[in-house]
């Protein structure tokens, strides 16, 4: 006899099998690691943006780089009430060796780089590890919150659609028209990585400009995946706490060209047509960058 379930019990049935699903995701460990240096005044909002994430499922690596203020203490403070909190201390030797040793402790099957200044959206993390239900993606990048410090405007930015990469259109082509029309793919936060592909590469410690371009830029180069965009600022991004040296390498040229030439670097030999009208764009859009930074420097 055959058994005909009602239409309750298929309704409860793809319920239970959703409940599962959602379990089962919630198995992928998220890797957060927060590079800190005398951020005393905006950790707490971090840590607790980090903590309270609707994704539970979180190991999160803070590397205190050597602060002088009082950070040392509040992240002992957040340690000792989540043991989700792994903290590595270390001398003061930058960001990007910061961010490796981060990279190097991590056991999760996912990355995610929050600077100690930011803070982000509760459902951050759950909404990047979602897109990746998209089949071949290897990337999902979020919008921003800017929030301008000096003269407390705010504005979200990288909410608008950007068309996906064209059946014959090549990686590369693709990644350098996302540079060319907005920078959406240009930092290393606002985004989740895949943690084997990932720990294959590293930030480079010799650069003190654009080191999350090139992270960025190396990272998409190890697999010819897809991007998945999700249009919601879920990162924000409090602009105006930059130190005076980070300011001044925005306005020398040089490092502009430096960025450049790894670009190229990365871009290769024989470049189709394509790659080269994009790499042309970026380029116009990074000497516009530059006066804009200059213009900036002098307020």
């Amino acid at each position: 006899m055959i058994n005909h379930k009602s239409k309750a019990a298929l309704i409860h049935e793809k319920s239970s099998l959703a409940t599962q699903k959602g379990f089962h995701d919630m198995q992928n460990k998220i890797s957060i690691i927060v590079p800190v240096y005398n951020t005393a005044k905006y950790l707490p909002d971090c840590l607790d943006s980090i903590i309270n994430q609707t994704y539970r499922n979180l190991e999160i690596i803070l590397v205190n780089d050597g602060s002088t203020d009082n950070s040392p203490t509040i992240i002992k403070q957040y340690a000792e009430k989540d043991n989700r909190i792994i903290v590595i201390n270390q001398e003061n030797s930058g960001q990007s060796v910061a961010r490796n040793v981060g990279i190097t402790k991590a056991t999760g099957d996912y990355i995610s780089f929050i600077d100690s200044d930011d803070k982000i959206k509760p459902n951050f993390i759950k909404e990047l590890l979602t897109a990746y239900n998209s089949t071949g993606t290897i990337l999902s990048v979020c919008g921003i919150h800017y929030k301008r410090l000096k003269s407390k405007t705010t504005e979200d930015v990288y909410v608008n659609p950007l068309r996906p990469r064209r059946p014959k259109e090549s990686h590369k082509a693709y990644i350098l028209y996302l540079l060319a029309i907005d920078g959406r793919i240009y930092s290393s936060v606002n985004k989740l990585y895949i943690a084997k592909i990932a720990k294959t590469i590293s930030f480079d410690k010799s650069l003190n400009f654009a080191e999350d371009t090139k992270f960025v830029l190396d990272y998409l180069n190890k697999s010819r995946g897809e991007i998945s965009f999700i249009l919601k600022p879920l990162y924000i991004y409090n602009f105006g706490t930059e130190t005076s040296t980070m300011r001044i390498v925005s306005t020398d040229w040089r490092n502009w060209q430096t960025s450049y030439n790894n670009l190229k670097s990365w871009l290769g030999k024989n470049p189709t047509l394509s790659e080269k009208f994009w790499l042309r764009l970026v380029r116009l859009r990074w000497r516009i960058s530059f006066i804009r930074s200059k213009h900036r420097a002098k307020q």
